[in-house]
């Protein structure tokens, strides 16, 4: 399946499993009509360099999240990191998360999370600027995760206009330190996730897959200081 496919494919799963009191025909129709403005929105997204270490791109990428998760009704700040988990390579300044809240009439609980950060260099954008090639969309932090954000942006869209509110909380967490292992947010998402009834995060499938991975796998780092001493023995007849 080609890459667009696999994004309008997410973008179904999404919308159907929110709004599952929907006939499939209408939620359908909407993923076939977001397709194009999906790709528009990841272009958006692609243009704006925003490694993990940019603190001027993502906090760039971060207003244009915010922007748009604004006008599609929803309560959003932009989160400053905090509660900071330091590591050996956590930068000075960790990008900030945008967070959004939309309300309905319902009384379940929904997180869907993506992260703007990616692990390009600044500047390398340049070089390898999106575009799409028949059925293929390319370009950096395409797949890791610039999509996520765009089907989460679209899901939403999605269901405010087939008027599906058949939910207490959706929540919206995009996060900008994803790759250097999530200094500044992981409090912040451990604490949404037990907040809410389901939680997606949005990230690329694999190949000709579109299967819902139900568990992945962490992290861990481990660091042992070393500690060494000389010890000089003297032949028997030395003074």
């Amino acid at each position: 399946m080609t890459y667009a496919l696999r994004i309008l494919s997410a973008t179904t799963l999404l919308a159907v499993t929110a709004a599952f009191a929907q006939p499939v025909e209408p939620v359908l129709a909407q993923a076939k009509a977001n397709k194009q403005p999906l790709l528009d929105t990841l272009k958006e997204l692609v243009a704006i360099e925003s490694g993990s270490r940019d603190r001027e791109g993502l906090d760039r990428l971060a207003e244009l999240i915010a922007s748009k998760l604004t006008a599609l009704g929803g309560e959003v700040r932009i989160v400053e990191a905090a509660d900071i988990y330091k590591m050996e390579d956590t930068p000075e300044k960790i990008g900030r998360a945008v967070h959004a809240t939309f309300r309905g009439t319902g009384t379940k609980k929904v997180l869907m999370i993506a992260h703007m950060d990616t692990v390009y260099l600044k500047g390398m954008g340049e070089k390898q600027p999106f575009r799409v090639d028949a059925d293929n969309a390319y370009g950096l932090g395409i797949a890791d995760d610039k999509q996520g954000i765009a089907v989460i942006i679209h899901t939403v869209k999605m269901l405010k206009d087939l008027g599906f509110k058949d939910f207490g909380t959706l929540t919206v967490l995009i996060n900008g330190d994803e790759e250097i292992s999530s200094p500044g947010s992981r409090s912040l998402i451990t604490r949404l996730g037990a907040e809410h009834d389901a939680v997606f995060s949005v990230e690329g499938s694999r190949a000709q897959s579109d299967k819902l991975a139900l568990a992945t796998a962490g992290i861990a780092s481990a660091r042992h200081n070393w500690t060494s001493s000389l010890i000089r023995i003297a032949p028997a007849d030395s003074e």
